[in-house]
């Protein structure tokens, strides 16, 4: 081998394992203080991996043997975001189904009429809800130009059928989370700090977050906490245009970085309010939310903290994308959870009817 090909090779190596470290561990550094890009190298950490695994075969395959397990060894260095990323898990077979409830979140994108243009029929994320009939259903996003859900034409004339199965609901219409329960619920909103959602020609207030206190039958306390996070601010046309432009296209590339650098600071602001309000929370909780991010994020790290649970980690086996919109496949949408209880199930519904997929998790008291 010339000494050229041994640079190329090493200088591949080295690329590489910086990547792999870069998101592996970004997400314990602060996006407001080293920036979005080290952010965005997390979000790129699944494909990071995988592309790494890749390099070590084909280094085997190519007999370097150093620049193979060098690879290796970083790819098993970055255990923690592996294993939060890739989780392995067992069905779970010692479960008393008298003892468990059901729990969805769900990102209906305001139930959109871009994905749903007739009317006449139920919208499927309402039909996904109705036929999942879970305990409890926390809707993120479900409002849109100051119309509830329960407004809309893909919606109104199926809220009998609605009611019926879930008696207990919210339906504001401005906020970015609601609830469909099966029992009664004491709602409480959790303010984040000074950040609000423009909606065109108005500047509204919306709360992204409520904690639901519910009133269980047999006299456990359970508190529900949904939540919206600050996303990227791609919307719609602007969001397609850009991103489809964004490699012919320096000021839009520029426009891009700026949104991805105002979320991700804004993000670990409310990162820190939410797990504030969950420190003063009641022992059993459950969040659920569109977090915008990925597991082993900052933010992520922030609301976790050093006793919730993950839902998605715990009963599932493989990765797993919630998003699924512009060919993105990131997992940002999460179940997590402490107290009294433990989580027995897991699944995403692979859905086209929102640019999100619905997550469910099923939940044991203990």
């Amino acid at each position: 081998m010339s000494r050229r090909h041994d640079i190329i090779v090493w200088g591949i190596t080295v690329l590489s394992i910086a990547a792999l470290l870069l998101s592996g561990y970004g997400g314990w550094l602060s996006p407001s203080r080293f920036g979005a890009m080290v952010a965005l190298a997390v979000l790129a950490y699944p494909a990071i991996v995988c592309a790494s695994v890749l390099l070590s075969v084909i280094w085997v395959i190519g007999r370097q043997w150093k620049c193979a397990l060098a690879v290796a060894l970083a790819i098993a260095s970055t255990w923690p975001s592996l294993s939060a990323t890739f989780p392995v898990s067992l069905p779970e077979s010692d479960v008393d189904r008298s003892r468990t409830f059901k729990v969805m979140s769900y990102n209906v994108e305001a139930f959109s009429q871009r994905l749903w243009a007739d009317t006449t029929q139920m919208h499927p994320a309402l039909r996904v809800i109705l036929d999942e009939d879970a305990d409890f259903v926390i809707l993120v996003q479900p409002v849109t130009y100051g119309l509830g859900y329960d407004e809309l034409k893909s919606v109104n004339p199926w809220l009998s059928e609605l009611d019926r199965q879930y008696p207990y609901r919210t339906h504001s219409r401005y906020d970015n989370v609601d609830l469909l329960s099966k029992h009664p619920f004491r709602a409480v909103p959790l303010h984040p700090p000074g950040i609000s959602n423009r909606y065109f020609p108005y500047v509204i207030k919306c709360v992204n977050r409520y904690a639901f206190d519910i009133h269980l039958p047999d006299n456990r306390q359970l508190r529900l906490v949904g939540a919206y996070m600050t996303s990227f601010t791609l919307y719609d046309a602007h969001r397609r245009s850009e991103l489809d432009s964004v490699g012919s296209n320096a000021h839009n590339l520029a426009n891009i970085y700026r949104k991805f650098d105002k979320a991700f600071s804004n993000r670990e602001r409310t990162s820190a309010s939410l797990r504030d309000s969950l420190d003063t929370s009641p022992a059993n909780v459950i969040l659920c939310t569109d977090l915008n991010d990925v597991p082993q994020s900052y933010a992520y790290r922030t609301i976790v903290g050093d006793d919730l649970r993950d839902a998605f980690r715990e009963c599932h086996t493989g990765y797993l994308s919630t998003f699924n919109d512009h060919h993105l496949p990131f997992h940002i949408d999460h179940i997590l959870y402490r107290g009294k209880m433990r989580a027995v199930a897991f699944k995403r519904i692979s859905s086209s009817a929102s640019d999100h997929n619905p997550i469910v998790a099923t939940f044991e008291w203990q």
